[in-house]
């Protein structure tokens, strides 16, 4: 075998194991897709999944303002503007004037969504403590790590 028969051989492989890494990836965006829509019915019957994700960025960054969640959630302003305004509506969130802006509001989960949302990710985190039981931890540590570096290198894209 030539070098270059070598090279052609190195270049399918890796052709091959991008198409891998594209079918991994639509497989892992049904399963979140999937436990998103779970885990907003989880919490209410009424809450879209949108507004979870939204509800979510609240619950771990409070108060917060809409810019912030659009930045978090990556949603576009008016979606965000319509879920938080169904999320305040169903008593999920409250908003306060923002002391630096008087014109701009900042979110908070109510006590008792903070709760909810509280069992649902001990929920989550029991599933993945689940499916991952098998895995070392030195595997564990570098899924970790490679995830995190490939997310960082989409982010930066």
């Amino acid at each position: 075998m030539t070098p270059a028969d070598r090279a052609d051989d190195r270049d399918h492989d890796r052709a091959a194991a991008l198409l891998a890494v594209e079918g991994e990836m639509a497989r892992i965006v049904r399963a979140v897709r999937i436990t998103l829509l779970e885990n907003a019915a989880r919490f209410s019957p009424q809450l879209q999944p949108s507004g979870y994700l939204v509800l979510r960025q609240i619950v771990a960054h409070h108060p917060t303002p809409p810019g912030a969640i659009i930045a978090g959630v990556g949603m576009d302003k008016s979606a965000v503007s319509r879920q938080l305004r169904i999320l305040k509506d169903l008593g999920f969130v409250t908003s306060e004037p923002d002391p630096d802006d008087r014109r701009a509001s900042l979110y908070s989960p109510s006590a008792d969504t903070a709760s909810r949302m509280e069992s649902i990710r001990r929920g989550v985190q029991a599933s993945y403590a689940d499916i991952l039981d098998e895995w070392s931890e030195n595997d564990l540590a570098q899924f970790v790590r490679l995830l995190g570096a490939f997310n960082d290198r989409i982010e930066r894209r």
